[in-house]
């Protein structure tokens, strides 16, 4: 009887990184051989150059932090007897694991790497909110409910979907209802608008204004209310510590 050796590898997705420049040629084969295929591409839409583009050159700048691994993007590789035959591409946000994409050698396709994969990252993030004393959550991205290769995220649980009208997390059990009867639907079931908690925290927003930078208390004295609703929707989805640090340009 013949026994798999297993093994999973976390490598900052850096192509100066010696490590993973090492493995770069090795990991294109594979998403080649995936694209080709699970997704039907042409050779010429599978070329390193595109590879790099889309999974390996990432904006984010890698840096320490409470957790055990620094912010920034990695690629999950897994390999079994040596052999590559999947990698998850993620991104180690503050309190967020967030996955990217996953690609995975077609000839073990019976394995269901792609599950594996996900309850590793999700593995990933429970070790995240032990180690750092603090929640951590894992992101799957969209989620499409009429898309085959998307709706496989709703078997996860718990899971939340973000309302698009009130940025408030519902429960994806009960949002499916109402997207079994629309595309588009308000999955939050409170009837209240799109509130800021507080007026302080709208008042500190920084905003970038005719290249002036200013906080946002500052601009509507200067300009009057009319971004005002805008700048609520940017401060409910970036936070309050983000909009006190980045610059929102109106």
């Amino acid at each position: 009887m013949a026994f798999l050796n297993g093994q999973v590898t976390l490598i900052a997705s850096d192509i100066t990184n010696p490590d993973f420049a090492a493995v770069f040629k090795e990991e294109h084969r594979v998403y080649e051989k995936y694209q080709m295929h699970v997704h039907h591409d042409p050779p010429g839409k599978c070329t390193e150059r595109q590879f790099q583009r889309f999974l390996v050159d990432s904006p984010l700048i890698r840096c320490k932090s409470k957790a055990p691994v620094a912010l920034g993007s990695y690629h999950q590789q897994y390999r079994i007897d040596g052999r590559l035959v999947g990698v998850g591409v993620i991104d180690v946000l503050p309190n967020y694991v967030s996955s990217v994409y996953f690609f995975y050698d077609p000839e073990y396709e019976f394995l269901s790497l792609g599950v594996y994969s996900a309850l590793r990252e999700i593995a990933l993030t429970r070790q995240m909110s032990k180690q750092c004393t603090e929640a951590w959550f894992y992101c799957m991205g969209y989620y499409i409910h009429t898309c085959q290769k998307m709706k496989y995220k709703g078997q996860y649980h718990p899971s939340y979907l973000l309302c698009p009208e009130t940025y408030q997390w519902v429960p994806i059990k009960d949002c499916i209802p109402k997207l079994e009867v629309a595309k588009y639907s308000r999955l939050s079931s409170s009837d209240s608008d799109v509130l800021v908690e507080t007026e302080e925290e709208l008042s500190n927003v920084l905003v970038l204004a005719r290249g002036t930078a200013m906080p946002y208390k500052e601009y509507e004295y200067r300009y009057g209310p009319k971004q005002r609703h805008l700048v609520q929707e940017y401060l409910l989805l970036a936070g309050s510590k983000v909009a006190k640090k980045m610059l929102l340009c109106l």
